[in-house]
């Protein structure tokens, strides 16, 4: 995958982010999971911009842009991150479905956003290793 393709799913996966972002800030009545998320897919954007820059800016170290590939492979954590989104998404939009955005309630389980924060956390811990890694 070459730094095209990759800055362009990063802007994809940053678009769905912001998409997920303003939902949760307008469900009412949402448990305290709701920050949570909000936090965490505020810090992997924040991430995310970082990586496009790097990788917009050409001078790219083999080592780095192999873990940045990796990232990036099909099924990878980039991957990982935006089916959970997309998911996310689709559970919204299918309960929100007739009703005002104000009035949206919460959908998901304990379980369920245990599991996104868990995944967010790896793809936060791996984009900052990634990023460490350039400065090497």
């Amino acid at each position: 995958m070459d730094p095209l393709s990759i800055t362009a799913s990063i802007i994809a996966i940053l678009q769905l982010t912001s998409k997920v972002i303003e939902y949760l800030g307008d469900v009412k009545d949402a448990p305290k999971e709701r920050a949570r998320l909000v936090t965490e897919a505020s810090h992997i954007n924040g991430l995310l911009l970082d990586l496009a820059s790097h990788l917009a800016e050409g001078h790219l170290k083999e080592l780095w842009y192999n873990t940045i590939k990796s990232l990036a492979a099909p099924n990878g954590a980039l991957d990982q991150y935006k089916a959970d989104l997309e998911k996310f998404q689709r559970k919204v939009v299918a309960s929100g479905a007739g009703k005002v955005m104000h009035s949206l309630v919460w959908k998901f389980n304990k379980a369920e956003v245990d599991g996104m924060l868990s995944r967010m956390e790896r793809l936060k811990s791996l984009i900052l290793i990634a990023l460490g890694m350039d400065h090497q």
